[in-house]
């Protein structure tokens, strides 16, 4: 099998707002507000970011990126209101707004759910300029943060759009990704396990690229993190990195991810990396692997496990 992430409660609506356009706008600028609201305030928040002053833009990126979060309606007015291509311009400016370039990233994430929006990120460019995020020059928490919300939207754009993994796939995004993956914060090597493993769903191709460039040995090695997210997408990523793919069964065998998804399977208490663990072992392994998974202490496991009840057909 192949595997393709809490929601806040909804603020109090702001006291005593102007209800005309640039009111309601600069109203929100002060505001973590997440409701349905009118077309002409999205407008008036992409005109602030456009061209307000410098901190009424930041405001205005957050406010838009709350707003972004939980609703389609506002996503597609966002959209109509020409966002993308304000927030593209924001992640390539010259400047050293280090701090807008995250909100503007975090906020291209939100709008990244859906699939039409999916089509207009990648049209506008966005793509390259997200790769860049990928390899910042420092490791500043805005330049971290960024990286996180880049491998974050790169994800999402995968996700049911084949058209779209070939754009991601470039090498030196690819590369960037990889490296992400011994990245000092659990965040961002989770973001990026996310999407190596969406990105190589269906293709056999890219799985093999990625294998090339050294994925599977360096997400093996995260099957050990305390993170149980962390874990978990590592897991899913090397599931899928798999999946029909003979070579990429034989390297990884080569590398012991047998043993080690036995390991995880059998030490985790956490029932998705359990699961995702199980969903592996069964990618891998064949009627040659029966007495190696009876020795490891597994079978019984891996029937428990819903992915993998039917690995006795697996195993012969």
């Amino acid at each position: 099998p192949e595997s393709g992430g809490g929601v806040q409660p909804t603020p109090s609506p702001p006291q005593k707002v102007d209800t005309s356009p640039g009111g309601a706008a600069d109203a929100l600028l002060s505001s973590n507000d997440r409701r349905d609201v009118n077309p002409s305030v999205i407008q008036g928040l992409v005109s602030i970011m456009t061209n307000g002053t410098p901190d009424k833009r930041r405001k205005a990126t957050i406010a838009m990126c709350n707003l972004c979060c939980e609703s389609s309606q506002n996503r597609a007015a966002a959209h109509a209101a020409n966002v993308v291509t304000v927030l593209v311009g924001m992640m390539h400016e010259t400047n050293e707004d280090e701090h807008l370039r995250r909100l503007a990233t975090a906020c291209i994430c939100n709008m990244s759910a859906d699939p039409p929006l999916k089509d207009s990120i990648a049209a506008s460019g966005a793509i390259k300029y997200l790769s860049k995020l990928l390899d910042p020059p420092e490791n500043s928490p805005d330049a971290m943060a960024a990286t996180a919300h880049a491998a974050a939207t790169l994800w999402s754009l995968c996700v049911d759009m084949e058209h779209i993994k070939p754009l991601v796939a470039l090498e030196e995004t690819l590369r960037a990704l990889l490296k992400q993956l011994k990245s000092p914060e659990s965040f961002v090597r989770g973001q990026a396990c996310g999407c190596v493993g969406e990105v190589c769903i269906g293709n056999k191709s890219i799985k093999g690229h990625l294998s090339q460039l050294g994925a599977i040995p360096d997400l093996i090695s995260l099957l050990d993190e305390p993170e149980h997210a962390t874990q978990r997408l590592a897991a899913s990523a090397l599931c899928n990195l798999l999946a029909n793919h003979d070579a990429n069964k034989k390297l990884a065998r080569e590398c012991g991810l047998l043993e080690a998804f036995a390991k995880l399977l059998k030490s985790t208490s956490d029932d998705a990396v359990q699961s995702a663990a199980a969903g592996g072992l069964y990618n891998l392994v064949s009627s040659v692997d029966r007495a190696k998974l009876e020795q490891l202490g597994v079978v019984q496991l891996l029937r428990k496990v819903p992915i993998s009840k039917h690995i006795n057909v697996r195993l012969g």
